[in-house]
C-alpha cells in the first residue's frame, strides 16, 4: 500500500510542476526564439529584477549585503526569463524576499544549540503571477513564516518548490505546493492542496478557517485542519487564537496544537510578543507534549534589513522516560538577515500601509517594515463587506 502510495505521489508532484511551468508558457509558444536572444533577454531580466538602486555608503557591511542580495535574486530571474514569455520582458520585475536567521539557543535541559534557517518566497511575473518560489521549512510549508517555541525540531528540514495560486478572492483562496526536501538523507517529496476561508465577525474580529491535504513520502497521505480567530484592534496591534490538528498514515491520531498570540508594534524599528500555548497528540490516549509561555523582543539595528531578537521561554514538557513533567527554562537569541529587491519591498510596503495610507509618511522604504503587525489588514475587505452586509439587512 505504502509503495503503491508513493508511487502515485511522485507522478502527481511531477505533473504539479509540468502543470505550473507549462501552462503560461503554452499559450505563447508560436513565437520562435533563438539561443541567443534568450539569452541576451535574461540577462536584462537579472539586471532590471536584481540592479541595486540604492545609494549605499561605502562599507564592508554594505557591500556585502548587496552582493548576497544580487546573487541571491539572480537564479529566480534566471528561472523566471527562462520559462516566462519573451514578449513580457517590459513586465514587473521579479520579486524576491530572502530571510536568514541564525540562532543561538539554550535550554535548561538539552544546554546549548545553534541552528540556521532560510526562509524566501520570490515572484516570477513572467511565468505567472499565480506562481511562486518558496524556500520555507517543514513546520511552515504554509508558507505564512511564522516562528514560534517549539519550532526547533531536530527532524525539520528546509525545503524548496512552488506554489501555484489557483483561485484568490477577498474571503478565500485555494493554492497547491509542490516542495522536496533539501538534505542529504533524500529528498522527501511533498505536495499539497490548502484552501482558505475568511469570514468577518465584528468589525475588527474575523474567523479563518483552512483546510489542508496532502501526500509526502515518508508520512504518506494526510489531512490538516486550522482555525484561527483575530482580533485587530488597529494597524499595531493583532491578537490571534489558532487551533490545529494533523492526520495522516504515519500518526497515532491527531498531532494537535492551540496557542494564543500577542502582537504590539512599538515603532517601525521594535516590537513585542507573547504567545501561550500546548501541543500534544490524541493516541496511545490523550496527552498534552508540552505547554509553554514565550516572550520575543525585536529590534532593528544599524540597517534596515538588520535585526535581532530576545526570547526568553518557559515550559513544561512531558518526559518520555519518567512520565512526570518538567520544568524547562529556556532563551532564544536570533541575528535575522533580510535580502530583498525593490519590488517586493514596495508589494511588502503597500501590504502594510494600504493603497491611500493617511498620512502618507507612514513608513518610508528606507524604514524596516514591520512583518507582523496587521497593518492595512486592520481595513480588510472582509470588514468592509462585513458592514455592507449588515446595512442591507437594515434596509430590508
Amino acid at each position: 500500500m505504502r509503495a503503491c502510495s508513493a508511487k502515485i505521489g511522485v507522478r502527481f508532484l511531477l505533473a504539479f510542476f509540468l502543470v505550473c511551468l507549462a501552462a503560461e508558457v503554452a499559450a505563447d509558444s508560436d513565437e520562435a526564439v533563438t539561443a541567443e536572444e534568450r539569452q541576451e533577454m535574461q540577462e536584462r531580466i537579472i539586471d532590471e529584477s536584481c540592479r541595486d538602486e540604492l545609494d549605499r555608503p561605502e562599507s564592508w557591511l554594505d557591500r556585502s549585503h548587496s552582493y548576497l542580495s544580487q546573487r541571491l535574486c539572480e537564479p529566480a530571474a534566471w528561472f523566471d526569463g527562462f520559462f516566462g514569455d519573451p514578449r513580457s520582458f517590459e513586465e514587473t520585475p521579479v520579486g524576491t524576499f530572502v530571510r536568514l536567521r541564525n540562532s543561538l539557543r539554550w535550554d535548561e535541559t538539552e544546554g546549548w544549540s545553534v541552528g540556521v534557517r532560510v526562509r524566501a518566497n520570490v515572484m516570477l511575473p513572467r511565468i505567472s503571477e499565480r506562481v511562486r518560489l518558496l524556500v520555507t521549512r517543514d513546520e511552515d510549508v504554509s508558507g505564512d513564516f511564522r516562528d514560534g517555541p517549539t519550532a526547533d525540531d531536530s527532524d525539520d528540514r528546509t525545503r524548496l518548490g512552488l506554489r501555484f495560486i489557483a483561485s484568490e478572492q477577498a474571503r478565500s483562496q485555494l493554492d497547491f505546493d509542490g516542495t522536496v526536501r533539501v538534505t542529504s538523507g533524500g529528498l522527501n517529496p511533498r505536495v499539497r492542496g490548502r484552501y482558505r476561508y475568511v469570514q468577518g465577525l465584528s468589525e475588527n474580529t474575523l474567523g479563518r478557517a483552512t483546510q489542508s491535504v496532502f501526500w509526502e513520502r515518508s508520512d504518506g497521505f494526510g489531512t490538516t485542519s486550522r482555525l484561527d480567530w483575530e482580533w485587530l484592534p488597529d494597524r499595531d496591534r493583532l491578537v490571534r487564537w489558532t487551533g490545529q490538528g494533523t492526520v495522516s498514515e504515519a500518526s497515532s491520531g491527531i498531532d494537535w496544537r492551540t496557542s494564543v498570540t500577542g502582537f504590539q508594534q512599538l515603532s517601525p524599528r521594535t516590537a513585542l510578543r507573547a504567545e501561550v500555548g500546548a501541543f500534544g497528540y490524541t493516541r496511545p490516549q490523550f496527552d498534552i507534549e508540552e505547554y509553554f509561555v514565550a516572550f520575543r523582543y525585536r529590534r532593528q539595528f544599524l540597517r534596515n534589513w538588520l535585526f535581532f531578537e530576545v526570547q526568553p521561554e518557559h515550559a513544561w514538557p512531558l518526559d518520555e522516560d519518567t512520565g512526570q513533567r518538567r520544568s524547562d527554562w529556556r532563551m532564544t537569541f536570533t541575528l535575522e538577515v533580510q535580502f530583498e529587491n525593490k519590488r517586493s519591498r514596495e508589494a511588502r510596503l503597500r501590504e502594510y500601509v494600504g493603497p491611500d495610507p493617511e498620512p502618507m509618511d507612514i513608513i518610508t522604504l528606507d524604514d524596516p517594515i514591520p512583518a507582523e503587525a496587521p497593518g492595512d489588514r486592520h481595513l480588510d475587505p472582509v470588514f468592509e463587506q462585513l458592514e455592507e452586509d449588515e446595512e442591507e439587512e437594515s434596509d430590508d
